[in-house]
């Protein structure tokens, strides 16, 4: 088929993401973030039968993960960079070192979506992960596998 490479996690330069299965993991959500094509791996058997890329609509994941289209469709018509927006609106978020998924990939995840993060909890009014410091007044804690 060539011009492809296989990467372990979705970066600026991916385009699709496959998908063995129907789990919401960092790669499908980075992937939606980032406005890529979610398709099933049948998608990349069917390739490899025809011996050529085929077209992606039909393998497209957008029941199983319905914003995938919208973001991807959106990035398609912007001029730019796009960005999306659902984090826009909500307060700075600080996501703890401890975190797992790694706190480097949620902060990616956050400023992808439109969100603002912060480097300490006093800024923070969203402290996502574990925080053994005193929880400042009105910040909101959340888990990291919201």
């Amino acid at each position: 088929l060539g011009g492809f490479s296989i990467v372990d996690r979705v970066c600026e330069s991916t385009t699709h993401v496959v998908s063995g299965g129907h789990r919401r993991t960092l790669n499908i959500l980075l992937g939606i973030a980032r406005g890529c094509w979610i398709l099933s791996f049948e998608w990349i058997l069917w390739c490899l039968e025809q011996s050529h890329w085929i077209p992606e609509e039909p393998y497209e994941l957008s029941e199983q993960f319905p914003a995938a289209q919208i973001c991807r469709l959106q990035r398609h018509l912007s001029a730019g960079e796009h960005q999306q927006d659902l984090f826009q609106n909500l307060p700075a978020m600080f996501v703890s070192q401890h975190s797992q998924p790694p706190s480097q990939t949620l902060v990616e995840l956050i400023e992808l979506c439109g969100g603002q993060t912060c480097k300490t909890v006093r800024r923070a009014g969203i402290c996502i992960g574990r925080h053994s410091g005193r929880r400042p007044e009105g910040c909101r804690m959340l888990s990291e596998q919201w």
